[in-house]
């Protein structure tokens, strides 16, 4: 329980909160919250769950049973892993059009980290969801009915212009909050 009460001060201390702040978020009492930090107290599940949640961590974490803050840290470097698994795997002409896909996606992300511009990331994101969903959507579609195109040219049409439009709509908003960043100069 030792990694678990050093790991909850910090978390503490990191979002500026007293024990009494933590101690109302969690609707405990101060001196639970104190017996938590000097390793007398277990918090029930309920309550570590409640922890982890509030601070965006994982309750592994929380335990000192992995390093890693949040699932999406692991699931990144595995992730990362598996990747450059498949790129080497690559022919060279695939790997010089993973390479110039990745570096492009990479200076655009880059530059609205730096930035800390939340509304750019965001819409980069939502760029991904939507092409990531509508295209897995039309891979179900062609999958479910093989051989059968002119059944679900219609379906097919239709997916078409809603990515279309939607994208379209996010590259506006993009090109929108490049506009007003450079205003804000």
């Amino acid at each position: 329980m030792q990694k678990f009460s050093q790991r909850l001060i910090s978390l503490r201390k990191e979002r500026d909160l007293t024990q009494n702040d933590l101690a109302r978020i969690i609707k405990k009492q101060r001196t639970t919250v104190s017996g938590y930090e000097t390793m007398d107290k277990e918090p029930d599940f309920e309550v570590l769950c409640a922890l982890a949640e509030y601070f965006g961590v994982t309750t592994d974490y929380l335990l000192g049973r992995d390093d890693e803050r949040a699932h999406a840290d692991v699931v990144f470097r595995n992730d990362n892993a598996n990747f450059k698994r498949q790129y080497d795997r690559l022919p060279p002409e695939l790997k010089a059009i993973v390479t110039s896909t990745f570096d492009s996606f990479y200076v655009m992300l880059s530059r609205a980290m730096s930035a800390q511009r939340t509304d750019e990331l965001a819409l980069y994101r939502d760029l991904i969801e939507v092409l990531q969903r509508d295209r897995s959507a039309v891979k179900r579609l062609l999958s479910d009915n093989p051989g059968d195109l002119a059944t679900i040219f219609p379906q097919l049409m239709e997916r078409q212009n809603s990515l279309k439009a939607e994208t379209a709509a996010i590259i506006d908003n993009l090109l929108q909050a490049d506009i007003a960043a450079e205003n804000k100069k």
